[in-house]
């Protein structure tokens, strides 16, 4: 037994209206999350970055970068600075490594604590030199 037209248009409209509804949640789930707010950040230095360009390479809860990380961290604290990111390489809390692969040769690489981008750098994978992000 089929349903009359009328049904089939009541169904037809609610179905519509539950896609609506669902397409315009998630719009406003996206434009309010934390990888939306590193990408307009760092395309105010002129890059178009989105966030399906990144990708999280590492994750660490209750740790600071320094223990992440383990290494002299001068180099890339002075290049982040210089953008005007904080670089609190001691702040305890979840640590996500982020990167994003601009071109064969150069890698965008973010840390975040507690979703706050603290180190944002860009890294030569070829020769391992590290830059602040910016004009090029």
């Amino acid at each position: 037994m089929r349903p009359d037209a009328r049904t089939r248009r009541t169904f037809l409209i609610a179905a519509a209206m539950i896609f609506a509804v669902a397409v315009i949640w998630l719009a406003i789930l996206e434009s309010r999350s934390y990888t939306r707010a590193l990408c307009t950040k760092i395309n105010s230095f002129g890059y178009h970055a989105a966030p399906s360009d990144f990708y999280t390479r590492a994750y660490g809860g209750n740790t600071s970068i320094n223990e992440v990380i383990g290494e002299d961290l001068t180099e890339v604290i002075d290049a982040s600075k210089k953008c005007g990111f904080e670089a609190e390489v001691e702040k305890v809390g979840k640590v996500e490594l982020m990167l994003w692969d601009m071109d064969e040769s150069r890698v965008m690489v973010v840390y975040l604590v507690d979703r706050v981008p603290e180190i944002v750098f860009i890294e030569n994978t070829s020769t391992g030199e590290v830059s602040p992000i910016g004009p090029e």
